[in-house]
């Protein structure tokens, strides 16, 4: 499946990409219950598919089951109508996507851990490939992680803002799990079964937000502040729909692809068969001490293209469109407007 959350006017509900239309997960559910003669069928369908998408990872299996009985419901009755007379099969431009998680209660998002991305800087082919030799020698297991502030994520449709506080404004596609399930102390071996699934991420950042270069201090000077350099307003676009575990048992076979273009022109393009650290280390790594939660997203990294290696021209303007694509969850469209 693949799950999105939408607003109709100003209520937030969850639903599944049906084609190119919405189907109203919850209004689904009700109307088959009714039909098979079910006592109290709104009660039911809302608590298995509430309008919150953290609720609806919090059900589980059945929450789950629900939805795909739902979705297919509505496929064999595209034209009906809900309790209310509301639609269950919508189109886009009625039913308006939001990040598929709008709150998640943590975002992690790990840093450089794709090689290409980490020695992107080093032109020659030779010392860059002797890099990322050197770099696969030393076996590395930790991740290097930081967190974004939730209330940054936006919608597949949503403006990223150029703040005013920066001039080097960059974007990093990735892909991101989503938590399904509580877990804590998680085995590498056993990751893949807290992951309800995968959706696209731009790790929006402002890169003369990050180093602060007018402490001169050592230990300050070689570190990087990733809160305020990825911390800016709207910086973590989500989206358009997370597709179900189900259907990707293995993001590395084949590897996910990430993409992204620049006003049409690409600048990012490879897969997860690059990545440094793999996501099954990365959520033992994470619940370590730390419970995760159902709707937690944890951004995995990205590949090399980013704003930065194309020089001073390649950071990001306003009227840029930003397109970022991991199929099969679909591509994140953006245009970057001022403040």
């Amino acid at each position: 499946m693949k799950l999105v959350t939408f607003k109709v006017h100003t209520e937030e509900r969850i639903g599944a990409l049906l084609g190119g239309k919405v189907v109203d997960l919850n209004s689904a559910y009700t109307l088959m219950l009714k039909e098979k003669g079910k006592l109290s069928p709104r009660r039911k369908a809302d608590a298995l598919l509430p309008q919150c998408m953290i609720g609806f990872l919090e059900g589980g299996d059945e929450s789950m089951e629900a939805a795909r009985k739902a979705l297919a419901y509505a496929e064999k009755n595209p034209d009906a109508v809900g309790l209310d007379e509301e639609k269950l099969v919508m189109c886009k431009c009625t039913a308006k996507l939001q990040a598929p998680v709008p709150r998640p209660g943590k975002l992690y998002c790990v840093a450089v851990n794709f090689y290409d991305h980490a020695t992107e800087r080093i032109k020659d082919p030779v010392a860059r490939q002797t890099e990322i030799d050197r770099l696969k020698n030393l076996r590395l297991d930790v991740p290097d992680v930081f967190q974004k502030p939730p209330s940054l994520v936006i919608g597949p449709r949503d403006p990223l803002i150029k703040v005013k506080a920066t001039e080097k404004m960059d974007y990093e596609c990735e892909l991101a799990v989503v938590i399904g399930k509580k877990g804590k102390y998680i085995p590498a071996e056993k990751a893949y079964e807290y992951i309800a699934g995968y959706t696209v991420f731009i790790d929006v950042s402002a890169r003369d937000q990050g180093f602060p270069q007018d402490v001169d201090f050592r230990i300050f000077k070689a570190d990087i502040n990733w809160t305020k350099g990825k911390g800016m307003d709207n910086a973590g676009p989500m989206g358009p729909c997370i597709v179900t575990a189900d259907e990707i048992p293995d993001p590395y076979n084949p590897p996910l692809r990430l993409k992204t273009s620049v006003n049409g022109k690409e600048r990012q393009n490879n897969t997860l068969e690059h990545m440094i650290i793999k996501i099954p280390r990365i959520i033992e790594y994470l619940s370590n001490g730390t419970t995760l939660m159902p709707g937690d997203v944890i951004a995995t990294g990205t590949v090399a293209g980013v704003a930065h290696s194309w020089g001073p021209e390649g950071f990001l303007k306003v009227g840029d469109v930003v397109e970022c694509e991991i199929e099969p969850m679909g591509t994140l469209k953006h245009e970057v407007i001022g403040e």
